[in-house]
């Protein structure tokens, strides 16, 4: 588990104890590359903490996929509307590589929160940092050229553009893959 833990070690200073308590309460389970491990429209009761591999977040739509976040090691994943609310996931989660996973109910991850501050701030500081990356990928969708935006994501997410398909970056970056290509080969 070092991809994971050294995540969270670098996000909070989580105790020993409590990462041997939240050790404790996760199974390892592997998963081949393109499996949905998070289906939209059903509630999951599971968060994923990955220490091998890369996921894409996906919502479909008319017959249309549009990738809405990457994780890989160190990074949890989850379906949204399932961790907060128990209600089904509106996207979908896709392995884009063979995985390993740790993964914990979303219910035994709860308690761990209530009993240990430690891992409460974890996540608090995590969900922080999250919301204010999806409010910086916002803005500069409708602020930066699509050379700045995929600039953008190499620096925020070094060599994910070798791990990953292109049209997967092309529709995180709300542009089309003729323009990311054109983008690239410009380099």
């Amino acid at each position: 588990m070092k991809n994971i833990i050294d995540k969270i070690r670098q996000i909070y200073p989580v105790s020993d104890e409590a990462l041997q308590a939240l050790q404790d309460n996760m199974r390892l389970r592997y998963y081949p590359k393109g499996t949905y491990i998070v289906q939209s429209g059903v509630t999951d009761h599971l968060v994923y903490f990955i220490e091998e591999g890369v996921t894409r977040s996906v919502f479909h739509h008319n017959g249309e996929d549009t990738t809405t976040w990457f994780s890989q090691e160190g990074d949890i994943t989850f379906g949204m509307d399932s961790l907060y609310y128990k209600q089904p996931s509106v996207e979908s989660i896709e392995t884009l590589s063979d995985c390993k996973i740790y993964v914990i109910e979303i219910d035994k991850l709860n308690a761990l929160y209530e009993k240990y501050i430690d891992i409460a701030n974890w996540g608090r500081i995590l969900h922080q940092n999250v919301n204010k990356e999806l409010s910086h990928i916002f803005v500069e969708r409708l602020q930066l050229s699509p050379k700045e935006r995929y600039e953008r994501f190499n620096q925020c997410h070094p060599g994910l553009v070798n791990r990953v398909k292109l049209k997967y970056i092309a529709a995180f970056l709300g542009i089309s893959i003729y323009t990311l290509s054109r983008v690239r080969a410009k380099k």
